[in-house]
């Protein structure tokens, strides 16, 4: 596993409570600064949490010298979110040779309140950094 979280995950407060090749788990203790203005928790934050969680979830499944990139991120959010904790369960459909597919439930507290797909680029790291 990974041991240091990306920048922004860690500026919005994200932990890593798991990720290994059964799932990735993600939560956030949720704080004032992640509602909106109806006193839900911000849509933006709900879709970041489950973006992310895909390449926790691909992370034990890359090759030496790959990456990966989200591609395209569907969400369905199913009920407005409150709570204390958003946490974030990701899991691996499918890894192929150039992408890979996973799903993510995204809850508050223990209610489902959004279901992810992701498709994600598999990257060689040299063709990205220049």
């Amino acid at each position: 596993m990974q041991s240091e979280i990306f920048s922004f995950l860690e500026f919005i407060g994200t932990t890593i409570v798991k990720s290994d090749k059964d799932e990735a788990v993600l939560a956030i203790d949720l704080e004032r600064h992640h509602y909106q203005h109806l006193d839900f928790v911000h849509g933006g934050v709900i879709s970041t949490i489950a973006d992310n969680t895909g390449w926790f979830v691909i992370q034990p499944y890359l090759k030496e010298g790959e990456t990966a990139m989200t591609q395209e991120l569907s969400i369905s959010y199913l009920r407005p979110a409150q709570g204390k904790i958003l946490r974030c369960v990701g899991k691996l459909v499918k890894r192929g040779r150039r992408s890979a597919f996973v799903t993510a439930e995204v809850f508050c507290d223990t209610k489902l309140v959004a279901f992810a797909t992701s498709h994600l680029a598999l990257l060689e790291k040299k063709d990205y950094v220049s």
